[in-house]
């Protein structure tokens, strides 16, 4: 954690020192940072503090390329002297002063559009505007405005992927996922031979590398046409082989008979079992071989062996079979899985991995996925580590049932309770568990200047929300205080509105309507809070058996 000299006592200009300071920094360290006194810096020191961000390339979080302290004197005429995911919170008519629609979507095509949720309705709109700017009526899309796009080529709908035929293939191949009708259509034009790269029968190794993004969509239609020598040494490749000689050798073919052998990880080095070991074969032998002495290098075989024949997540009946393989699993892994069976979590809980770290995530990520599931009550076995709360983090704890964001933050709470009093630190560790802080603790964050972005506020429960003041929401949100007029129509911010005297809501000054008039007395409604009651582990399993 840095702490830059932003307020020395020896330097007549404090936010300068700090500016300068950080601009010495490398990009590593400036990714993620924010100095303490950015919040309190001159507009004008800011917008250099973010120009040096742009000059540094530094990746920046969606809290970090909010717009509103570089736009708060008005919209300034060097935006291309920003950070380009800045700009994804800005508007061509923002962009206006600076260059032309063309040019600002040709910034948005190199921007890091997953800052914004896939289906957000801001990621829509800029779809939308960006089709308009570029005057593309119908469904065609040729390659210069492909270029243009860039990576909003990755919200297109599969009707323009079919009529653009080849011209969409390179953005295409850089998108990190698709929905299954993109995933159709890009295999319906890669079959029809309609591309620069002709049918796959015609596909050479240059050809797939070129493909390369697009070669987990390649069904086995597609595989068969392809040929066979092209296609062994680019799968290959693709699977990071330290050679590209991919055909198993006559002599180790896999028998039943070397199945069977507990001496079966001398014979093979890890490219031979990515020749020779089919994955059928080793799902009817999973729990056996897991228990075999195989290098990491072998077990990371044997995994994606397993990935590729699961793509979607492995059923559950494999998953107590893993053996040391469970030591490779990552969390986007676990979250794949739906396990249904008491039985099955009893097993994962009792699997000894030999890293004792991947112990610790691990049982953490399978309650978690248990949890959130909506399955029987956990927080029994939930580690009172913060490693649980920061693993959880990644799982998306959104995702879960109320009742069980009500378990996580005091855990939450309780895990980060060491930097309490330090801030951003602490505020952006407990943000993804606030869902399910009580109305206390949310006022005490509003004295502590976070700049709650509003699609956090929203998630807040109603009842915390009702339970707050004027002056609390104003110093939770604080420079993010104007969106909450955009949301005044929904909840909770409708209901707290209905619950706050009007005089209290022009406070604002957001122009917020809707408030009790001076002189009535409103009742607030009741609101229940279910509470998750804690069952024994005994009592877990019998209820889910």
């Amino acid at each position: 954690f840095y702490r830059p000299p932003c307020f020395s006592t020896m330097t007549p200009s404090p936010h300068l020192t700090c500016f300068l300071w950080i601009f010495r920094l490398s990009p590593s360290v400036l990714q993620g940072f924010i100095c303490a006194a950015a919040n309190e810096m001159e507009t004008e020191r800011f917008q250099q503090l973010a120009k040096a961000m742009k000059q540094k390339n530094v990746k920046l979080g969606e809290d970090q390329v909010s717009p509103h302290r570089v736009t708060l004197n008005g919209i300034p005429k060097d935006l291309d002297n920003y950070p380009k995911d800045m700009l994804l919170f800005l508007s061509p008519s923002d962009y206006a002063g600076t260059g032309s629609c063309q040019q600002y979507f040709s910034n948005i095509g190199e921007a890091n559009i997953d800052l914004l949720p896939r289906d957000s309705p801001q990621r829509k709109q800029l779809l939308v505007e960006a089709l308009a700017c570029l005057e593309i009526p119908g469904t065609l899309v040729s390659e210069e405005n492909a270029e243009i796009l860039g990576h909003l080529v990755c919200d297109l709908g599969e009707e323009y992927i079919r009529s653009s035929s080849g011209s969409l293939l390179p953005q295409l191949n850089e998108c990190e996922s698709f929905v299954p009708s993109q995933e159709e259509a890009i295999r319906n034009v890669l079959s029809s031979g309609s591309t620069p790269f002709g049918p796959p029968s015609k596909w050479s190794a240059s050809t797939l590398n070129e493909l390369s993004g697009l070669f987990r969509l390649f069904d086995r239609d597609i595989l068969q046409k392809i040929p066979q020598v092209c296609y062994k040494r680019a799968s290959c490749c693709f699977l990071t082989c330290p050679r590209c000689e991919c055909e198993c050798p006559a002599d180790k073919t896999i028998t039943e008979e070397v199945v069977n052998d507990e001496l079966m990880p001398i014979y093979y080095t890890p490219e031979e079992l990515q020749a020779c070991l089919q994955g059928v074969t080793l799902v009817e032998h999973l729990e056996q071989m897991a228990n075999y002495a195989f290098t990491d290098q072998q077990l990371a075989v044997l995994k994606k062996k397993l990935d590729e024949l699961y793509p979607s997540g492995y059923p559950e009946k494999i998953i107590p079979n893993l053996g040391a393989i469970s030591s490779l699993v990552t969390i986007n892994d676990i979250k794949k899985w739906n396990i249904t069976s008491a039985a099955t979590l009893a097993v994962l809980l009792s699997n000894e991995p030999p890293n004792e770290q991947v112990i610790s995530w691990q049982l953490s990520a399978y309650l978690f996925i248990w949890i959130s599931k909506g399955r029987r009550d956990a927080s029994f076995y939930l580690p009172k580590s913060s490693l649980f709360c920061r693993m959880a983090n990644s799982l998306d704890p959104s995702a879960c049932p109320q009742s069980t964001k009500d378990i996580l933050y005091p855990k939450a709470k309780q895990a980060f309770s060491d930097q309490r009093n330090q801030f951003p630190a602490y505020y952006n560790l407990i943000k993804p568990y606030l869902s399910g802080a009580p109305g206390e603790d949310l006022r005490a964050l509003s004295k502590d200047n976070v700049n709650m972005d509003i699609g956090t506020f929203m998630s807040l429960k109603i009842d915390s929300v009702l339970n707050l003041t004027a002056d609390d929401i104003k110093g939770l949100l604080g420079l993010n205080l104007q969106d909450l007029k955009k949301q005044q129509d929904n909840s909770p911010v409708k209901d707290w509105i209905r619950q706050q005297r009007q005089s209290e809501l022009d406070k604002l000054g957001l122009g917020l309507t809707g408030g009790i008039p001076d002189g009535y007395i409103s009742i607030p409604p009741k609101i229940e809070s279910m509470k998750y009651m804690a069952f024994g582990f005994h009592q877990l399993l019998y209820c889910m058996s």
